[in-house]
């Protein structure tokens, strides 16, 4: 395979001989009586469909009147699931997940590989979340039926217990427990950023098309380069919400600058990760903050004397500003 993806041709032979194939019912099937179940049973069937079904789903992505519809088409080749995903507005930029790889192709870009295991599709952040263990940070609320993409669907709350995370209602599909609607929520209950199925499309068969990419060549591998320094940054986060925890801790230089080294801080909690950077500054100033809002993505910077802390992820500023106010400097 050439490094592009002639998706005109191609793609279009290939999606015709899917809509060829019969539909199947979902591989987790609802008990016969259809009696309801939890709200963790639910959403742990949505995890096994989102890891093992065949699908194809159309989508759009809603932040702040920005709307941006998508694709993605999901399979399990020998055990093994392939992703190809793209966006469908604008220059073309598209990727496939497969067997250790994910590949990226970029209009005017050469297309390039890199090596992880980790899910970049939508939804992967939930399809992997453990629900009953951070049992103690959400509640589980089921509200009640309705209907998307042509769909019937259940919709669940995942309620925050405290004001330091954002809360999410999943709508699932009653048929193949897909998810088929997420919504951040704050705590206004104002919707912050919106991901929506408009088309879902389960089969029994793996699409073609995904079986075409799985024999071809992916590109070169790129390996990010080693930071400069491996050493642990020389800071302390004494407070974190509930259930968060620090995976990432060290600190570099940025490349081709001649500065003091970057310290770097990743916070994650399953579901949501959060990057921290600490720097020092040449000038000293009296405290100021800057803030910049997309979403439910937040940056959050703030600068006392001449010590500079950017907060970025999807949280609300209260928890920005407690993480900010309580790094110390390690003694």
């Amino acid at each position: 395979m050439k490094y592009r993806l002639f998706l005109v041709g191609i793609f279009s032979l290939f999606s015709s001989l899917a809509l060829a194939q019969s539909m199947a019912a979902s591989s987790i099937e609802a008990p016969p009586s259809r009696k309801q179940l939890s709200a963790l049973t639910y959403l742990d069937n949505m995890q096994q469909a989102y890891k093992h079904l065949n699908y194809e789903l159309l989508y759009i992505n809603t932040v702040q009147n920005q709307i941006d519809p998508k694709q993605i088409i999901h399979g399990v080749i020998k055990g093994k699931p392939i992703t190809y995903f793209r966006f469908l507005n604008g220059e073309m930029r598209e990727f496939v997940q497969f067997d250790g790889k994910i590949s990226y192709y970029e209009q005017g870009g050469k297309p390039y590989s890199l090596i992880t295991n980790r899910e970049q599709s939508v939804f992967s952040n939930f399809a992997n979340f453990d629900f009953k263990k951070v049992n103690q940070n959400y509640e589980y609320i089921i509200l009640g039926k309705g209907r998307i993409a042509g769909k019937k669907v259940i919709a669940i709350r995942m309620l925050s217990k405290d004001e330091y995370r954002y809360s999410y209602i999943i709508w699932l599909d009653l048929d193949s427990y897909l998810p088929l609607r997420i919504d951040t929520i704050n705590q206004s209950n104002l919707i912050l950023q919106q991901i929506m199925v408009v088309s879902v499309k389960v089969t029994e068969a793996v699409n073609p098309w995904l079986e075409h990419l799985s024999h071809q060549k992916a590109p070169e591998v790129q390996h990010i380069p080693k930071v400069t320094s491996q050493e642990i940054a020389p800071w302390n986060i004494k407070w974190l919400p509930n259930g968060f925890k620090i995976i990432k801790d060290d600190q570099h230089r940025l490349m081709l600058h001649d500065t003091d080294p970057i310290s770097y801080l990743m916070l994650n909690d399953g579901l949501v990760s959060v990057s921290a950077y600490i720097s020092t500054k040449d000038t000293e100033v009296v405290k100021q903050k800057n803030i910049i809002k997309r979403g439910s993505t937040l940056l959050y910077t703030e600068q006392q004397g001449n010590i500079e802390i950017n907060i970025i992820g999807e949280i609300p500023l209260i928890t920005a500003e407690k993480i900010a106010a309580s790094i110390e400097r390690v003694k």
